[in-house]
């Protein structure tokens, strides 16, 4: 049985190829980035579908989501990336949002289901690509997520208008 990955896995490499593209400000002919998985403690290389300069303070990155042999109807769905400069009132170094398709937790003020690993995912993996002054604010999109999310059972777990980005490994 052939393995794959999980959403946030994706989100990680969209999110790479993004912020590669804006600091070259152009795109990398790079088809495929690193990304430590952390949990398991292993790097792995995962294909970039498409990444493009949008304007020259953003940059979007794309994936399509490879769960292996695993049943998951996310299989092949498409995982955007987009990863602007942050302005400089930003607090934090990588500030994370919800785009379209990502769901929203209403049992939590509508925070955007995005949870521990896949904030873990992206902050130790873009982290060490930002030189010290320099901020990001990373927006995943996951432009068939509410489509999907209507055959999935989130909703009782208050994961609304979307697909969460879950899991405890790659």
């Amino acid at each position: 049985m052939r393995s794959g990955y999980t959403l946030p896995v994706f989100a990680t490499a969209s999110a790479i190829a993004a912020l590669q593209c804006l600091q070259q400000s152009s795109p990398t002919n790079k088809p495929v980035v690193t990304i430590d998985l952390i949990t398991p403690p292993q790097q792995v290389e995962i294909s970039i579908a498409q990444v493009a300069l949008i304007q020259p303070e953003m940059a979007l990155g794309i994936t399509h989501s490879d769960p292996g042999d695993n049943l998951d109807l996310t299989r092949d769905t498409p995982v955007w990336a987009l990863v602007e400069w942050a302005d400089p009132s930003q607090v934090e170094t990588i500030a994370l949002v919800g785009g379209e398709g990502v769901g929203k937790q209403s049992n939590l003020d509508d925070l955007p289901a995005i949870y521990s690993y896949a904030r873990q995912l992206l902050q130790a993996n873009l982290a060490p690509l930002l030189m010290s002054e320099q901020k990001i604010r990373v927006t995943i999109i996951l432009p068939e997520g509410r489509i999907l999310a209507t055959r999935t059972s989130n909703a009782a777990f208050g994961v609304v208008e979307g697909l969460s980005l879950l899991g405890t490994t790659g």
